[in-house]
């Protein structure tokens, strides 16, 4: 039994330590997920909540190669997707600055942070910005089944069959969609670049 299965099996006996560990664990990475597909720390953290709440009313079900991580990702892309979808009739928007609560970025659940722009001139700076806020929209303006694997495979680092396991596709149909989406950006990002 796995350290997750050994977890799971005290929240499902309603162990209150086994559940903070859980979330101590893999909290972070629920809400950057969220971040990444939402735009927003709130939206991120209700996401999360959601997910841990689901675990916690009903633990999954591990087999022996089944990891828990593959559940808690597919459980936040698809509540992620649902609320995309109920805000379709609505522009998208991914936030440019830091939030208005006053939430410095180091406390912002991501690690996507630009490198150290102080060696760069002030036009350089705005530069890197503009290029980093186009490529920002051009993600969030793929459909949906191109910008899930590219979330996951670029800023969550996943592999091929894990984001299969989680969408439940092919690793071939991942990396079809990827080589889509990568196509669709270096084509919207190109007279930019």
């Amino acid at each position: 039994m796995n350290p997750d299965q050994e977890l799971l099996a005290g929240v499902a006996q309603r162990d209150p330590e086994a559940f903070r560990t859980l979330m101590e664990q893999h909290a972070a990475k629920v809400i950057n997920l969220g971040y990444r597909f939402l735009g927003t720390v709130a939206d991120a953290e209700d996401v999360a909540q959601e997910v841990f709440f689901r675990l916690y009313r009903h633990p999954p079900q591990l087999s022996a190669e089944t990891r828990l991580f593959t559940w808690l990702y597919r459980v936040t892309v698809n509540l992620c997707l649902d609320l995309l979808r109920k805000r379709s009739a609505q522009p998208a928007s991914v936030p440019l600055e830091a939030p208005a609560d006053g939430t410095a970025e180091e406390e912002l659940p991501l690690s996507e942070k630009l490198p150290d722009r102080s060696a760069l001139n002030p036009r350089e700076q705005i530069a890197q910005a503009e290029v980093a806020a186009l490529t920002r929209q051009a993600v969030v303006a793929l459909p949906v089944p191109l910008r899930v694997p590219l979330i996951l495979s670029t800023f969550e680092e996943m592999s091929h069959p894990e984001i299969a396991r989680i969408l439940g596709v092919s690793p071939k149909a991942v990396e079809r969609r990827l080589s889509r989406a990568r196509s669709l950006l270096r084509h919207r990002l190109a007279p930019y670049l």
